[in-house]
């Protein structure tokens, strides 16, 4: 039981380090996923344990280990290495490009919400510094 106390911090840490390792989503700005996992972890972490039952503290722990594993197979791609898409099916006969065409149209809108994004937050450093005295 002490050895599971223990690697309860240690596993906690665990969690923050994968879930900083997450990448933004460009697309989804507002919607966050690293502060989804953050505040799920967070939350998971600080409930406090039933008494008796099945929420036992080794359980938790044993469940956290798995969760942890599958976070961290996810940020080191090792599921899209163990199964690469094939060709065929990135490039469809039906309509090859449609994969690359939708790349081509979400960065494109991304790149756009970024620049409106830069407008709304007002004026930067050099546009205040080259702005013409009215």
């Amino acid at each position: 039981m002490a050895s599971t106390q223990q690697s309860v911090p240690t596993l906690y840490r665990s969690f923050l380090r994968v879930i900083n390792k997450w990448p933004a989503d460009p697309i989804r700005p507002t919607r966050n996923m690293k502060t989804a996992l953050r505040s799920q972890v967070t939350e998971s972490f600080r409930s406090p344990l039933a008494a008796g039952g099945q929420d036992t503290l080794t359980s938790r722990v044993k469940d956290a280990q798995a969760q942890l594993e599958a976070l961290q197979n996810i940020t080191h791609n090792v599921f899209k290495q163990k199964y690469p898409l094939s060709p065929k099916l990135l490039t469809p006969a039906s309509n090859p490009n449609y994969y690359s065409k939708l790349v081509d149209m979400l960065e494109k809108e991304t790149a756009k919400k970024n620049f409106e994004a830069i407008g709304k937050k007002g004026p930067t450093f050099f546009q205040k510094l080259f702005r013409t005295a009215k």
